[in-house]
């Protein structure tokens, strides 16, 4: 869960990801990574915020039915913008140019990248960088000197994840399995966050040929997903593969599944934060009690795949943040783990490349990493907003204040 406070010391009068007071006192230009709870403390229907707040377009259709008071602006990641910032603090006005980059956490979610005259920002908000996101940077020529690093697996248990679609392919074999076994069989997903799972349900109904049923209450969040329009289904009986556990906006409990017999129902937990230790050649599925199946399912990055990162923007790179940390003692172990990756010197080397290329591991000069000043503790299970079933609003039109750039 994110501890960042909201707000970058060197780019005053703007807020990112946080939008409580402290934050809407020192900004009056907003910026939304992706839609997930952790990201958006401190919206609110009634008291909407004291300037524009950007975001991509998917979060911006999000946003729009849960805060439609809130001044919108689309910022799609072919696009760079100039905004002039004026800070309520009283610091001089400056030009800010901003662009953003795929984050490949969930639908929506970006990377923005700040410059200035005199510094070079990037956030990462919550991401797992891919080919195609190392692309976009490489083609922007992206070359932060601060990055805000999604630091939610920057340890020495999470060297290693299989990629996305390799527990895709498993969870697809796992569910065919069951499903063909026994015509009494049932399926049900329990995601450990709304929004990061979409793929995973579009396949999954492309070749199991089942919809999922899900709750009317989880539609109006799932209803903003072109992708999903075929999908689901409200029809409990019409189906026999489900995601309707936990606890929903309604606190419904499971539907069919609490009527069936358990020996017939799988349940299937698509997750990382168990998977400590986890190495490239290892089975990344387990059993656990009851038909409960855990398998490896991750939309952060791993540790090595945060060291590899992190080497593509040297030796530009010197100043590392973390952006999630549970207090100091966590700030100053994943330092020091970070720093024994990318240091010769220390004699470790890295155990994992994600990519199987054989590179040299340098040192980043003078690194300065930095933890958030907040001491809230991650959670284990990542929670994310739940859309409002609203009628469709109209953006906001976009501040008078940016230009392309």
């Amino acid at each position: 869960m994110s501890t960042f406070p909201g707000y970058i010391p060197e780019l005053p009068g703007i807020g990112i990801d946080r939008f409580d007071e402290t934050v809407r006192d020192r900004a009056r230009v907003f910026f939304l990574s992706h839609c997930h709870a952790d990201h958006m403390e401190g919206l609110s229907t009634s008291q909407p915020l004291p300037g524009t707040l950007y975001m991509s377009p998917h979060s911006a259709v999000i946003i729009g039915h849960r805060y439609p008071k809130e001044t919108v602006y689309l910022l799609p990641s072919s696009e760079r913008i100039t905004l002039l910032i004026t800070a309520p603090t009283g610091e001089s006005t400056y030009e800010l140019c901003v662009r953003t980059v795929p984050a490949e956490h969930c639908p929506g979610s970006v990377m923005f990248y700040f410059e200035t005259k005199t510094v070079r920002v990037l956030y990462t908000g919550d991401f797992r960088p891919s080919a195609d996101s190392m692309a976009v940077i490489k083609q922007d020529r992206i070359q932060p000197g601060i990055i805000y690093l999604d630091s939610t697996f920057l340890e020495r248990e999470y060297m290693y994840f299989p990629t996305r679609q390799e527990s895709i392919n498993r969870i697809i074999a796992i569910c065919t399995q069951w499903l063909e076994a026994d015509q009494r069989n049932i399926v049900s997903l329990w995601p450990a966050a709304t929004y990061g799972t979409e793929e995973l349900f579009r396949q999954l109904y492309t070749h199991l040929h089942h919809r999922i049923h899900i709750y009317e209450a989880q539609r109006a969040t799932y209803n903003h997903f072109e992708m999903l329009k075929d999908v689901f289904t409200d029809d409990r009986m019409s189906t026999r593969v489900h995601a309707c556990n936990g606890k929903t906006v309604r606190g419904e409990i499971s539907c069919r599944i609490e009527k069936a017999n358990p020996k017939h129902v799988l349940l299937i937990r698509p997750s990382a934060r168990k998977w400590r230790n986890l190495k490239r050649d290892d089975p990344f599925w387990s059993e656990g009690r009851k038909n409960l199946l855990f398998v490896c399912y991750s939309s952060h990055a791993s540790s090595m795949e945060l060291v590899e990162f992190l080497r593509s923007f040297q030796p530009e790179a010197k100043d590392i943040r973390f952006n999630v940390v549970a207090d100091e003692t966590d700030a100053t172990r994943k330092k020091q783990y970070l720093h024994s990756l990318l240091s010769p010197d220390d004699g470790c080397q890295m155990e994992e490349n994600v990519h199987d290329e054989t590179e040299a591991v340098y040192t980043l000069p003078n690194i300065d990493f930095g933890a958030s000043a907040s001491n809230e503790p991650p959670d284990d299970w990542e929670q994310s907003a739940i859309a409002k079933e609203d009628s469709d609003e109209s953006m906001s039109p976009p501040s008078k204040t940016a230009r392309y750039c």
